[in-house]
């Protein structure tokens, strides 16, 4: 645990705690891989973005993203102009719950479908404004600015 000092002193030169930013995209992920599991049912699904059609390649390539996605998220929200809005943990998770936003309408609403279309998968079109998967997107957001602000303090 970092004290207040060296998280100070981090914000102010804008680096990053990548080790607290991994943490956290592996927590955030496996919450929300759950949800993609058991109430979407779509799992294999993101394994076969990559090939491989099963529940193990799906939890991997989730994994992956979401570890990605973090550390995307941590690199953001230590420069300028966010980082002095990464004052707290509220705010750090407030930060998260937006950046769950925009991963949503980016990567899931936009990218996803067309990369399903790309690789030969039924895609739902684009864009694809799945409540389900913004609820998803929501909880990793939350969790991961969470967690992050946790862990890097």
């Amino acid at each position: 645990m970092a004290s207040e000092t060296e998280t100070a002193v981090r914000r102010e030169t804008g680096t990053v705690d990548w080790t607290s930013a991994v943490l956290a995209g592996v927590g955030a992920g496996i919450a929300m891989g759950l949800l993609i599991q058991f109430v979407m049912g779509i799992m294999p699904v993101i394994g076969a973005l990559y090939g491989v059609e099963s529940l193990a390649a799906g939890w991997i390539a989730h994994l992956l993203h979401s570890v990605a996605f973090a550390l995307v998220f941590a690199a953001v929200v230590s420069r300028p102009p966010l980082s002095k809005y990464a004052e707290s943990t509220a705010s750090v998770t407030g930060l998260g719950l937006s950046y769950g936003v925009v991963l949503w309408l980016v990567a899931a609403a936009i990218v996803m479908p067309i990369w399903m279309g790309l690789v030969g998968l039924p895609s739902p079109g684009v864009p694809n404004v799945n409540p389900q998967s913004l609820v998803g997107h929501l909880v990793y957001g939350v969790l991961l600015g969470g967690l992050y602000a946790a862990l890097s303090r």
